[in-house]
């Protein structure tokens, strides 16, 4: 027994619904319900009555449910006396390559009264920042995704005992110079980019999920977004696929944004350790981020 199976029966017990605790603690409902059925063949005990109308705690289970919450609210107050002072000097954070998000984690930094010991954001794939989290060496872990391969990721999530919060979910918006040829369409269609070059940054989601295009020729790999920016007006007839962008920052580098029906729906995921939970420090900087994502307002790429 762990304290992760307690919190998962609690929250069913609270909300009476193996749906809706899943979504509260932000897991499959197969795992939920696997890790429901671990916990009770491991008591010998039935703690729920299943039924169309909702999960029941049963008779047995009601000294369980009382043992139970006492156990995760003293392992609260523990973690309140111990690790505030532990964590509460660093705040390490891993996530893919985002103009919103490394601006939202700056702007956080910056309204703090006092920097942490250890204030640290680092740029990686999305395969390196589940290793990172799951091994506990960052506190918050930031993923992108094709929403086609939510189950995959979603059992990965599991698998490494991580908790996953949904960021914002966006179709891929086309950036190009200003001289494009095909800067004057707010909406391109796949087949009107045959022809002309891709210019992609290393390691990005958003590029390998858009598998229906074929330019001609092979895309470029740039090593980050102000190389891809600076290229895109000196290659002739280049574009790049990107995370909706505001106007100001288009004008900024000389560019022009445009849409695509075609694109494939991305998400961008929060992730963290399911069993430690989150420090005060980082739960500040996991809504930070969230504000960050609604504010994006994309009428034409949002969903």
């Amino acid at each position: 027994m762990n304290l992760h199976q307690i919190r998962c029966a609690l929250e069913v017990s609270r909300v009476g619904s193996i749906t809706r605790a899943a979504e509260n603690l932000y897991i499959s409902q197969p795992n939920l319900s696997r890790t429901i059925k671990e916990l009770e063949q491991e008591l010998g005990v039935r703690l729920f009555h299943r039924s169309t109308q909702g999960m029941r705690p049963t008779l047995q289970a009601a000294q369980f449910f009382r043992y139970a919450q006492n156990i995760l609210q003293q392992m609260d107050e523990l973690q309140e006396l111990y690790r505030p002072h532990e964590e509460s000097q660093r705040l390490l954070v891993a996530g893919v390559q985002s103009g919103y998000l490394n601006r939202a984690f700056a702007s956080f930094a910056n309204r703090l009264e006092q920097l942490p010991a250890e204030l640290s954001y680092q740029q990686m794939e999305s395969g390196q920042v589940l290793e990172e989290i799951s091994k506990g060496y960052v506190q918050i872990g930031l993923v992108r995704y094709p929403c086609r391969y939510e189950e995959h990721f979603r059992e990965q999530f599991a698998k490494a005992g991580v908790a996953s919060r949904t960021l914002v979910r966006f179709h891929p918006h086309l950036l190009m110079a200003q001289e494009h040829p095909l800067a004057g369409e707010k909406v391109i269609q796949l087949g009107q980019l045959s022809g002309y070059r891709c210019l992609m940054m290393q390691e990005s989601a958003i590029h390998r999920g858009q598998e229906g295009q074929k330019p001609a020729g092979r895309p470029i790999q740039l090593a980050d977004r102000t190389s891809v920016y600076e290229a895109l007006k000196i290659i002739q007839g280049s574009y790049t696929w990107s995370f909706p962008v505001t106007e100001a920052e288009c004008r900024r580098h000389g560019l022009v944004q445009c849409s695509c029906p075609q694109a494939e729906i991305h998400r961008d995921v929060a992730l963290w350790q399911a069993k430690h939970g989150l420090s005060s420090l980082a739960r500040t900087a996991l809504v930070a981020l969230q504000q960050a994502a609604s504010r994006q307002g994309f009428s034409t790429g949002m969903l």
